[in-house]
């Protein structure tokens, strides 16, 4: 057992025992909570609203009290609570890992086999990913492929995140908070009936920061936060058969970019000489180029749902849009070594109508699906800047378009054979149209404002990419009632990510490869139970996953040359299993305890890179490595125990996150890793009237000050790795009231 395991779990057992050791006068902690135990949780993971515990699925769910109480900021602060997701960006892309399978590419072109939906709408485009967290009912986490009744590029699975919508009363809430590094945050919302059949409710968010780190270069604070979104979403129901939802939102983002640590690694420094002037201090950074994280994002959502006794149509339309202004510098130093620039413009537009009957021993959904994407991703790459055009700089720029087109028909259906076995069968089959062009030149002068614009110097030439793909994804299962509180299921699922082409920042024909659909068959079982009384909610699962196609993105260094390419390719199959285990206890009517736990075992089998072993000059075989973002063990916990004092209540939580050491290339380069295992400690106490529903409360986060690496990437050609360190130590306060 290694020390960080050991402490994982001691920190574990510390959180539980805090909570024990509570005064037995408190009483229920949680409104997700009752007086009789834990509450039911309903989800839409099978596209109709059911119990969570009745669901023949891996799937985590959160609704509004615990998303508050968790603290989640925005679309990709989830990761610590559930187990096997891991969560990182680079280059302003989402990098979503779920039990091993997820998107290691830092390109705005790339696609990941995780899909997030917003209001069932897909939101496909990377730049329109992180948003804002405000106002939500609920988030689903699904884990596992989804191809049946979600469709393509959910290989891994779907993260779902559902609005509170107006429901014809006069109500809302309010919150403001102050933190450390001069942190705002204000959120409002507000529900308002217009007529006896309709109503509206508006929502919004500021939340500002100063930056958590300095960067001593320019003496200011790095990596600042500032975000704003707001959302409107008005209802018609004129009839209880009847309901129609238009929504209407976006976002702003003008955020700092989360900025490096870089390590030298040719005797200490990089190509040119530089070394970190304080290696061992995470907080202190020393960069010259620009930091910016900035992005738009506008959406428009309509749902339109009418029951004709046991059917039920459902319309769901949605648009979105997004820009990003990504500026990076990845060489972390006082030098022009690799500093990068992503300007990318999505629009997107899905149409998706769905059948669904349910009477008696039978529920089955039928539907139609069209998705249309339109990409421009272009980059700037400001490579060995230092030197002169004619000495060996490389000022390449990239222009890339994309178009998709994709059409699915899917159906699945369960039938009740007896009242306490239900066996499911699903398929889908889709059409995926993939358009590009991608070209790259080298333009002297482009990154000297001093010195005017060379002319291009063709680097990759022009290309038009087309290609077509059809895939057929499946799902069988079956699962049975061993008691009223016990469920217990067996799947096979099979899944698939769309295949395209590599048109990212290449620096040769030879990179811009197309690759083909990856698919995942998964064969998983699992026991879903609610215990004691209600008192004790258990679910566990087991998984073995088929991996085969991979498509994986490779920064391969080269003998003679110090820039690396990047091998997009179907290069290799790989085997995942593991377990899983959701525990949410109310043992006694004060205190409200829980844990995940997640073993995974995710590794290449047939795996030959493109990589050229510097000793042999053969291609590295990375075969039996482990895949990036799958930590052998995840872990989080927490414990809330309400005290109540007079009229009023207080609420004490302790959180214990640990994730296992995970690897950030395909290689398992240590240079290349997170070092270690990490464990992450957060504090929350509130004063509340539950009666005149305000609430004060204090938290913290990373109490303990742990210094963690969240994301690193090989640029060894350059001389330096980067790493990249997440938050310290924060906390606040804030005050929210319910109206």
């Amino acid at each position: 057992m290694t020390n960080q395991f050991r402490t994982s779990l001691y920190a574990a057992a510390a959180v539980q025992a805090l909570a024990i050791a509570a005064p037995a006068c408190a009483q229920e902690s949680t409104d997700n909570a009752t007086q009789s135990g834990v509450g039911e949780i309903v989800v839409t993971a099978q596209k109709r609203a059911q119990n969570l515990q009745d669901v023949p699925i891996s799937v985590s769910a959160f609704d509004d009290t615990a998303i508050r109480e968790a603290g989640f900021t925005n679309s990709l602060s989830i990761g610590d609570q559930v187990p096997n997701l891991e969560i990182k960006t680079f280059g302003g892309v989402p990098n979503i890992f779920i039990r091993g399978v997820g998107n290691n590419d830092f390109n705005a072109s790339s696609i990941g086999p995780i899909s997030i939906y917003r209001d069932d709408v897909v939101v496909a485009s990377t730049g329109s990913q992180i948003f804002s967290l405000f106002d939500l009912e609920r988030i689903e986490v699904v884990r596992g492929p989804q191809g049946t009744l979600f469709g393509k590029n959910t290989t891994g699975g779907a993260i779902q995140f559902f609005s509170k919508l107006p429901d014809g009363k006069f109500e809302g809430n309010a919150r403001f908070g102050y933190g450390r590094f001069d942190l705002f945050e204000g959120e409002a919302a507000l529900s308002l009936p217009l007529a006896d059949t309709l109503s509206l409710r508006v929502a919004g968010i500021v939340r500002r920061r100063d930056g958590e780190k300095v960067n001593l270069f320019t003496g200011d604070r790095a990596i600042d936060v500032d975000e704003a979104a707001a959302r409107a979403i008005l209802r018609w129901q004129p009839s209880g058969d009847t309901d129609v939802r238009l929504s209407v939102g976006g976002g702003r983002d003008r955020s700092d970019y989360l900025e490096n640590k870089p390590v030298g690694t040719i005797n200490g420094a990089d190509l040119f000489g530089y070394s970190d002037p304080f290696p061992d201090n995470p907080n202190l950074l020393n960069f010259n180029g620009q930091s910016r994280n900035h992005s738009d994002n506008v959406f428009v959502n309509l749902n339109i749902a009418q029951s004709f006794g046991d059917f039920t149509f459902k319309s769901i339309s949605g648009y979105d849009k997004s820009d990003v202004d990504n500026r990076v510098d990845v060489d972390g130093g006082t030098k022009r070594v690799d500093e990068i620039t992503f300007l990318t413009d999505a629009e997107q537009l899905t149409q998706e109508f769905q059948l669904a009957y349910d009477n008696g021993p039978l529920n089955a959904i039928a539907g139609l699906y069209y998705f249309q994407e339109d990409l421009d991703a272009d980059s700037n790459a400001d490579l060995l800047g230092e030197l002169t055009f004619a000495q060996g700089a490389l000022p390449v720029i990239t222009r890339a378009t994309r178009k998709n087109r994709a059409y699915a028909i899917f159906g699945q259906a369960t039938y009740a054979v007896i009242p306490t076995l239900r066996l499911t069968v699903g398929g889908r089959y889709t059409i995926d149209k993939v358009r590009a062009t991608h070209r790259a030149d080298l333009v002297p002068g482009f990154f000297d404002a001093d010195i005017p614009d060379g002319a291009p110097v063709p680097l990759v030439p022009f290309a038009a990419l087309r290609d077509t793909f059809k895939s057929f994804t499946w799902r069988i299962a079956a699962d049975f009632d061993v008691t009223d509180d016990i469920l217990a299921y067996a799947s096979v699922d099979r899944g698939f990510k769309a295949g395209g082409f590599n048109i990212g920042i290449i620096t040769s024909v030879a990179e811009r490869t197309q690759v083909d659909p990856e698919y995942l068959t998964s064969y998983e079982i699992g026991l879903k139970s609610t215990l004691f009384d209600r008192r004790l909610r258990l679910n566990l699962s087991a998984f073995y996953y088929d991996y085969t196609d991979l498509q994986v993105l490779s920064v391969n260094r080269q003998a003679g040359s110090a820039v690396p390419t990047l091998g997009l390719d179907n290069a290799a199959d790989a085997t995942i299993k593991g377990i899983e285990v959701e525990a949410t206890a109310v043992p006694t009517d004060w205190l409200d305890m829980g844990l995940n736990l997640g073993i995974l075992d995710a590794k290449y089998k047939n795996y030959l890179s493109g990589a050229i072993d510097p000793v042999t000059g053969d291609p590295r075989d990375f075969s039996g490595n482990r895949m990036p973002g799958a930590p052998k063990f995840t872990l989080s916990t927490f414990a809330q125990v309400t005290v109540p004092v007079g009229r009023f209540e207080t609420r004490w939580r302790a959180e214990y996150n640990y994730t296992g050491k995970k690897y950030y290339n395909n290689a398992q380069d240590e240079l290349i890793s997170s070092g270690e295992g990490y464990g992450l400690l957060n504090l929350r106490v509130a004063f509340a009237d539950p009666d005149q529903g305000w609430e004060l409360a204090a938290w913290a986060k990373n109490v303990t000050g742990k210094a963690y690496i969240v994301d690193a990437t090989d640029t060894s050609g350059f001389g330096f790795v980067p790493r990249y360190y997440g938050e310290r130590a924060t906390y606040g306060a804030e005050f929210s009231v319910r109206f």
